[in-house]
C-alpha cells in the first residue's frame, strides 16, 4: 500500500534521521461486503473503473481516467485494462516508463532472470510461466505493473519519483528488492482483480522475498547495499497491511494471539535500519526524499513538552495525563499527542497520508500495551483507526485490515465496566460502521 508512514525516533535518538514506511493505496473491489459496514444507497457501475466500484459510486466510464478520479487526483484503473485486452493492447498498456524505456519486454525478462539467478529451464517457475493474456512471463507483467500502476498510488511525489527511477535501477542489482517488487505488484494486481492462480504466484514471490531479505539482513550495512535494504524494508509492510479476506475475528484482540499483532509492529521496522544506515543516508537514493518528508512531518507532529493542553480531556483522563505528564513519565502521552494533532487536520489527500504515519510512530512500550490488550492503549489505536476509516476515500488500503481491526477493538471493549471507555467507543464504532454498539 502507501499511503505513507512517517516515522519519528524518540528524543533520545536526535542524531538519527527519520523517515516513513510506505503503504500502497489498494482498492479491494473483490471483497464481500463486511457485515459490520454501513453503506449509503448507490447506483452500481458495472463497466466503470475499479476505483469507483470500490467506493460504490457511479462512474462516467470515461477513459483513460474517469472524471471522479480526475477531480480527486487519485488512481483510475479499469478491470478491462488488466484482464480483457488483446496481446498487442496489453503490450502497450504495460509499456515501460522513462526510466526503463530503453528495455524491450524481452530484455526486461532476461534482466529479471539474471538478477535472480534463475534457471530458465525450470518451466514451472512464475518467472518463466507465461501470463494467460500475454506472450510474456508473469514476472515481467508484474514488474511492469509495479512501475506503471503500483507506484502511481504513492501519495508523496518525492517518494514516488524515487521508486520509479533510482529504486528500479537498484532492483536490477538486488535479488531481495526485485523479489519484493514482484510480490508487491502481484498483491496490488490481485486486490484489484482477484485470481486464484495469481494468488499462488503472489505467495511464491513473498516467500522468496522474505527468505532473500533475511539473508541480506545478516550482513553489515554498507554504502553499496543500503539503498536495497531501505527500499525492501519500505515495501515489506504492504504484505501485512493488505491481507486477503480479513475479518474482525482474526484480530489479535479477539483471538488472544499476540503474534497476530505483528503487522503493526512491522510498520516500525525501518527505525532499526535507519539507525544503522544513518552514516550513508545523505548519499543514498532516499536522502533528499526523506528530508522533504521530514520537513512536512515536523510541521504537523509538534511534540509538546508536557501537560494536557490541546488534548481531548476525556482521553487524557482515561490515560492518567495531568499537567506534569510527559512522554518520559507516561507511555500514552506521545501517541495521544500525535493522535490529537491528526484529528484536527482537514480531511484531504495529503493529510490522509500524514495520518497514515501514526503506525510508524508507535514505540515498543506502547506496542507492548497493545499486545496485552490494555484498554487505554486500545482506545487510542481505535481512535486512529476510526480516523483512517473516515479518510478511506484517499486511503482505500484501510479496507484490507484497519476497518475490521477497529471493529474488533469495539467488540472487545463494549463489555467494559468503565463508563469512560463505553463513552469513548462511540467515535470508532460509528467511523468503522460497527452498528451493534451504536
Amino acid at each position: 500500500m502507501s499511503a505513507n508512514n512517517t516515522l519519528s525516533l524518540s528524543s533520545s535518538d536526535e542524531n538519527t534521521p527519520r523517515t516513513f514506511q510506505t503503504v500502497f493505496r489498494v482498492s479491494l473491489p473483490g471483497q464481500k461486503q463486511n457485515a459490520f459496514h454501513s453503506r449509503r444507497a448507490h447506483k452500481k457501475s458495472r463497466a466503470g473503473c475499479l476505483t469507483c466500484k470500490k467506493r460504490r459510486v457511479k462512474c462516467d466510464e470515461e477513459k483513460p481516467k474517469c472524471q471522479r478520479c480526475k477531480n480527486r487526483g487519485i488512481e483510475c484503473c479499469y478491470s478491462s485494462d488488466l484482464e480483457s485486452t488483446s496481446n498487442d493492447e496489453r503490450k502497450g498498456m504495460f509499456s515501460p516508463t522513462t526510466i526503463i524505456s530503453s528495455f524491450a519486454m524481452e530484455n526486461i525478462t532476461k534482466s529479471i532472470q539474471t538478477t535472480l539467478s534463475l534457471d530458465q529451464d525450470q518451466d514451472w517457475s512464475p518467472f518463466v510461466l507465461l501470463d494467460n493474456n500475454s506472450d510474456h512471463p508473469i514476472s515481467t507483467i508484474a514488474f511492469q505493473h509495479f512501475v506503471r500502476c503500483s507506484t502511481d498510488t504513492i501519495a508523496v511525489p518525492a517518494i514516488r519519483d524515487v521508486m520509479r527511477t533510482d529504486m528500479i535501477r537498484v532492483a536490477f542489482t538486488s535479488d531481495h528488492l526485485m523479489y519484493t517488487i514482484l510480490a508487491v505488484a502481484m498483491l496490488h494486481y490481485n486486490r484489484y482483480s482477484p485470481n486464484k492462480g495469481r494468488s499462488l504466484v503472489e505467495s511464491y514471490f513473498w516467500q522468496a522475498a522474505i527468505e532473500s531479505y533475511q539473508k541480506a539482513l545478516s550482513s553489515q550495512i554498507r554504502p553499496e547495499n543500503v539503498n536495497a535494504l531501505l527500499s525492501t524494508c519500505m515495501l515489506m509492510g504492504v504484505m501485512t497491511i493488505c491481507p486477503e479476506k480479513f475479518e474482525p475475528t482474526d484480530s489479535w484482540v479477539l483471538t488472544n494471539r499476540p503474534e497476530a499483532m505483528n503487522w503493526l509492529a512491522l510498520q516500525s521496522g525501518l527505525k532499526t535500519i535507519l539507525k544503522l544506515a544513518s552514516p550513508y543516508l545523505s548519499t543514498s537514493i532516499w536522502g533528499d526524499a526523506f528530508k522533504e518528508v521530514d520537513k512536512t512531518g515536523d510541521k504537523i507532529f509538534k511534540q509538546e513538552a508536557k501537560g494536557r493542553e490541546g488534548l481531548d480531556s476525556d482521553l487524557a483522563d482515561l490515560c492518567g495525563i495531568d499537567d506534569e505528564s510527559t512522554e518520559r513519565n507516561n507511555v500514552y502521552y506521545a501517541p495521544l499527542v500525535y493522535l490529537s494533532q491528526l484529528m484536527k487536520l482537514e480531511h484531504n489527500g495529503p493529510n490522509a497520508a500524514h495520518c497514515a504515519s501514526f503506525m510508524g510512530r508507535l514505540e515498543c512500550d506502547f506496542l507492548a500495551l497493545l499486545r496485552r490488550r490494555d484498554p487505554p492503549a486500545l482506545i487510542i489505536l481505535a481512535y486512529w483507526m476510526g480516523l483512517m476509516c473516515l479518510l478511506s476515500e484517499w486511503q482505500p488500503w484501510i479496507e484490507g485490515r484497519i476497518r475490521n481491526e477497529c471493529v474488533a477493538i469495539c467488540m472487545f471493549l463494549e463489555y467494559s465496566t468503565d463508563s469512560r471507555i463505553l463513552l469513548l467507543l462511540r467515535f470508532p464504532a460509528a467511523a468503522s460502521g460497527y452498528k451493534s454498539y451504536l
